[in-house]
């Protein structure tokens, strides 16, 4: 896997909210290329894949999932990736300033989003669901034998992982300890994670509160025509009509999810839209995938 969106640069809706700042609203000496294989080894050890029968791991080893719990697992993989593409429209559409990567930014975007619009045990799910998303993409990185590629515009998986994992606890550190210790967050790094979230609450607040202020409208445009039948098609829907009831952007995203002949989801400035690939959310669910 690697990277998403390289064309760019179960999910009910309950326990939601956001924050006008204040304000809440309910809806909550070993070679490089040995180092990243023992490292995603270790990762993919910790969280079982997200595309398998079992998940997140516990001092007692890995718990057996019903298909519904794997099925939510995979739809909240699939919603932080959704969140990052809306860090690139974002930073597109409103004209953002960005100091570093892009790809970083959009990953610090998710998080934040993840925080503020999902109560405390539903944003915890979404978390976890990511950092697996990252750990396995992580181990099939390594399992395939290629060389990393530190000259790409994406961090490494790895990195992404705790980016997720750090920012995360961070918001919320004293409430987060067992989340940190399960996903194996150094106490040196956890040191750092509150000031990390406040930077990053801090950069992306103003931007989001403009389009809060902005009430609810119908700027983020659902492509009509698809199978809502299909769960992760229902889920994106869903999502769309939440946040046009919460939120304006500047002008009109539109949003769609389908067939892209990879395992991928990009965002389009030509267009003005976000693609959410059905083949990545096969490879959460399941492992398969038109083009790894």
């Amino acid at each position: 896997m690697g990277s998403i969106c390289p064309k760019c640069c179960s999910t009910s809706i309950i326990g939601r909210f956001y924050r006008f700042r204040g304000l809440e609203r309910r809806r909550g000496t070993v070679n490089r290329a040995v180092m990243r294989y023992i490292f995603a080894l270790l990762l993919s050890l910790l969280l079982a894949p997200v595309a398998t029968a079992q998940v997140w791991s516990s001092p007692d080893g890995p718990a057996e999932v019903t298909d519904d719990e794997q099925l939510a697992n995979a739809q909240d993989a699939f919603l932080a990736v959704f969140y990052h593409e809306m860090g690139h429209a974002l930073i597109d559409i409103m004209e953002l300033p960005v100091l570093g990567l892009e790809e970083d930014a959009a990953d610090v975007l998710s998080v934040v989003l993840i925080n503020e619009l999902w109560e405390a045990e539903d944003s915890e799910k979404k978390v976890r669901a990511a950092a697996g998303f990252w750990a396995q993409s992580a181990a099939e990185w390594a399992g395939s034998g290629e060389a990393p590629d530190y000259g790409g515009v994406h961090s490494p998986d790895e990195r992404r992982y705790y980016t997720y994992v750090c920012l995360y606890y961070g918001a919320d550190p004293e409430a987060r300890q067992s989340l940190a210790a399960d996903l194996s967050l150094s106490e040196d790094r956890a040191e750092s994670c509150p000031d990390e979230y406040q930077l990053a609450n801090d950069s992306w607040g103003p931007y989001l509160d403009e389009l809060y202020e902005a009430g609810k409208g119908e700027s983020l445009v659902w492509v009509e025509g698809q199978d809502e039948d299909d769960p992760f098609v229902a889920m994106m829907k869903d999502e769309v009509d939440y946040l046009n009831s919460i939120l304006t952007l500047p002008k009109p995203l539109t949003v769609q999810v389908t067939s892209c002949g990879e395992a991928n989801a990009y965002y389009s400035p030509s267009d003005v839209s976000v693609t959410m690939c059905t083949e990545l959310a096969d490879w959460m669910l399941n492992g398969e995938s038109a083009d790894m």
